[in-house]
């Protein structure tokens, strides 16, 4: 009796002791789960605060800028700057290659317009008029380079006048060519925007003149070729712009005729009425003298 108490009762202990080992695993388990959770959350704080600065840097946040936009555009456009500028040494290697090919000229002259350089664009094309005088695309896209230049002046001619008419404006009833009336436009300020506005207008004129006189080349070149109507009429609205610029009778004869030439390739062409129209309108202006 006393050994199998003895017995039963070890074996109480040892269940007993069991029993502890199994309560007690879960403490050292969770102490490893939340020692890594508390490693893991510092690695976690770090890189939310690198991206949060990272957003600052990258968004322009604060600097006055607008971040990432502003890097990739300064990327892209010295990018653009130098494959242009590779593309103009290209072409003028080939240009002194060979000088009788009007291509290289043509697409040295766009590249040189792509860099919002028009002068060297218009000096790219007289030369390849030097070795082809009469080349049809050349002329042709000369000629179009001058007209926008033209329509720029005559935009840079309005806002001048429009800043001078701001300017001397006169108080209602008060007679401008009186002494009292020139008053207000004696100031340096205005006369500093009459000035301004004289040379845009100047500017303007010559402008146009040129665009004429490349349109008249172009239509002495293209006489007898499938490309004549075409120039006739561009020269034609080149000249009325002209007129409508100076006032000049000659600039009239010049539309007149072109229009006249047109008329007589393309009697039924899709612009022949407005030909016959516009040589009305300016014959009804134009003393008969010059007619």
């Amino acid at each position: 009796m006393a050994r199998g108490a003895a017995q039963a009762q070890r074996k109480r202990a040892q269940a007993a002791q069991r029993k502890r080992k199994q309560k007690s695993a879960p403490s050292w388990e969770e102490q490893l789960f939340f020692s890594r959770l508390r490693r893991h959350a510092k690695v976690i704080y770090v890189l939310l605060a690198v991206v949060f600065a990272a957003g600052f840097v990258v968004l322009g946040v604060g600097s006055g800028s607008t971040g990432i936009g502003d890097v990739l555009s300064n990327l892209f456009k010295g990018s653009s700057g130098s494959s242009l500028s590779s593309q103009i040494k290209d072409d003028q290697k080939k240009i002194a290659a060979h000088p009788g090919n009007m291509e290289n000229y043509l697409d040295l002259s766009r590249l040189y317009q792509q860099k919002q350089d028009t002068a060297a664009a218009i000096a790219a094309l007289n030369s390849a008029l030097k070795v082809q005088p009469k080349n049809l695309d050349v002329l042709n896209q000369l000629a179009v380079i001058y007209q926008g230049n033209a329509q720029t002046a005559r935009n840079k001619a309005a806002d001048a006048q429009a800043s001078l008419a701001a300017e001397n404006a006169t108080p209602p009833g008060v007679d401008v060519s009186s002494t009292f009336g020139q008053a207000f436009t004696a100031d340096p300020l205005s006369q500093t925007l009459k000035t301004q506005a004289q040379d845009a207008y100047t500017k303007m004129g010559t402008a146009f003149q040129k665009a004429e006189q490349t349109y008249q080349r172009l239509a002495a070149a293209s006489r007898g070729t499938s490309q004549e109507a075409n120039a006739q009429l561009s020269l034609a609205s080149a000249a009325k712009d002209t007129l409508q610029t100076t006032g000049q009778p000659s600039d009239a004869r010049i539309a007149i005729a072109a229009y006249r030439r047109y008329l007589k390739l393309e009697p039924q062409g899709i612009q022949a009425q407005i030909a016959r129209q516009t040589i009305q309108q300016i014959q009804a202006v134009l003393p008969k003298a010059h007619r």
